[in-house]
């Protein structure tokens, strides 16, 4: 259950009520991506979860395809956004298996799944299939080697759980290698100071 769209239905109301972890991190994200935007483009979230960071960015492309496996997650996302008047976002309720290629996008952002992805080779190479050349692939992933002793750790307990969604033990330079394999020029690689994961923005050759 727990890698499934049943667990994230279940905790989505505790999950999208609990504070950003690090609110000012999450900040300089939104900045680093918006940088890279243009109002002319499509975007694609995979595993988008409540639709926040997506609503986030709204202002910034044409128009954001927001996808994830959780009805509950995508509801909070469609309410703020009719409540907020965004009309560019779209919530579609899909897995990644469920995502054609094509269309393709000039942005493509996994945050914080692909770690809870089993095959995420796979998912990177995918996300790479879904971009247009000159667009831009944006993940903030955990890495084994970005982990604290403590958050391996417990890491290692979470993984043993079967109600708990089980954690990718990715490398930081195993990821960077998937990334580059898959014809990404990776051009930011940024671990936050005390942060467990990696933020990654990398480049489709035009």
């Amino acid at each position: 259950m727990a890698n499934s769209p049943r667990f994230w239905n279940l905790i989505a109301r505790k999950y999208i009520a609990a504070p950003v972890a690090n609110e000012e991190i999450y900040q300089s994200k939104l900045e680093r991506t918006r940088r890279l935007l243009r109002p002319d483009w499509d975007m694609l979230e995979i595993g988008c979860g409540s639709g926040n960071t997506a609503l986030a960015h709204a202002p910034f492309v044409k128009q954001i395809t927001a996808c994830d496996f959780s009805a509950a997650m995508l509801e909070h996302g469609r309410t703020r956004a009719a409540n907020e008047g965004i009309d560019n976002v779209a919530f579609v309720q899909t897995s990644l298996a469920g995502i054609d290629v094509p269309p393709t996008y000039d942005a493509v952002l996994m945050l914080s799944v692909i770690h809870l992805i089993p095959d995420w080779a796979s998912a990177v190479r995918k996300a790479a299939q879904l971009m247009r050349p000159g667009g831009v692939f944006i993940s903030s992933t955990v890495t084994i080697d970005t982990m604290s002793p403590k958050m391996r750790a417990i890491l290692t307990l979470v993984n043993v759980l079967p109600v708990l969604p089980t954690v990718a033990r990715i490398s930081r330079a195993a990821l960077v290698a998937e990334i580059e394999a898959n014809g990404l020029v990776v051009e930011e690689n940024w671990q936050p100071e005390g942060h467990d994961s990696v933020f990654i923005i990398a480049r489709k050759p035009a």
